[in-house]
């Protein structure tokens, strides 16, 4: 997991204490997409930075093995999970916005792991003894790395704007009118389900109580049956209900529109030259990211 952007309108920005001005509206919309959870925000989004600082790294170890330090080679990591990482770091959650039948049946209620299985791997690998002639090297072989991975020190400047933004359009979007109205068919059918008690309203779950029993936040243990079961039931009350759409929908018009100043600064974006380094960054991955060890 990287941030899933969204923006909040005005009047949404107002209620959760985002300074409202003349409203600015975001060009150049996507197509609509729930089963992706596309928001109008996403292309301002940059990759993790885990995966940028370990693709930068990967290009830079070719450059390192050319110039004879052949131990100069880094091991796999979860980039994934290191993204997501930082994303709780900075956000202080991660919530289940797209909460679907496919993650029920998955993971249940727990949320995707956060743990960068090749992370003491790595720190091995960095704590290995440097000469000035290895540091050297390796100062130039990031510089001729530069030339390959993009730098997204700017993008990420604008992270703490984004994840504001985003809280606020979520959290306005859970409690619209429309959203709301379907909270009695989701209970019913939860009831019909017969997998207990449950909160009053679809964003209450799982409940403490379920947290606290299946360990929900505890990435390293694994959801039990009862979890998966209560899970997909929610999952599929969602959806039968109309709430998971109308959320979607609730959360997608609150993007449309941001606060003036918060336009001014996402006006500066190139989106394109973003997908483009965003591209970039992935397709270093995907070539350069050795094996993940067997377990």
């Amino acid at each position: 997991m990287t941030l899933a952007a969204v923006v909040a309108v005005v009047a949404g920005v107002v209620a959760y204490g985002i300074p409202a001005n003349a409203a600015y509206a975001l060009p150049d919309l996507p197509e609509k997409d729930v089963d992706a959870w596309t928001m109008p925000l996403d292309r301002y989004v940059p990759v993790g930075e885990t995966s940028s600082a370990y693709a930068l790294l990967l290009v830079a170890q070719q450059c390192m093995v050319g110039a004879g330090y052949d131990d100069y080679v880094g091991p796999w990591r979860d980039v994934a999970a290191g993204d997501r990482a930082g994303g709780l770091s900075t956000n202080g959650s991660l919530r289940l916005r797209a909460f679907d039948l496919a993650t029920a049946e998955t993971r249940g209620y727990h949320a995707a792991s956060v743990i960068d299985a090749g992370a003491a791997a790595w720190s091995e690998f960095s704590a290995q003894p440097w000469t000035t002639g290895r540091s050297d090297r390796f100062d130039t072989c990031i510089q001729r790395a530069r030339e390959t991975v993009p730098p997204m020190d700017d993008y990420y400047n604008r992270t703490e704007s984004l994840v504001r933004l985003n809280n606020a359009a979520f959290d306005g979007a859970r409690d619209d009118p429309t959203v709301t109205a379907t909270w009695d068919d989701w209970r019913g059918c939860m009831q019909d389900a017969r997998v207990g008690d449950v909160a009053s309203d679809p964003s209450g779950m799982p409940t403490r109580e379920m947290a606290d029993r299946f360990e929900t936040l505890d990435s390293s243990t694994s959801p039990t049956a009862d979890e998966i079961e209560i899970a997909t039931a929610d999952a599929r009350c969602r959806e039968s209900s109309g709430y998971r759409d109308a959320l979607y929908e609730a959360e997608w018009q609150r993007q449309l529109t941001v606060p003036h100043g918060d336009g001014q600064l996402l006006a500066q974006i190139d989106t394109a030259a973003l997908a483009a380094d965003n591209a970039t960054i992935l397709q270093v991955l995907t070539e350069l990211t050795p094996p993940r060890p067997s377990s």
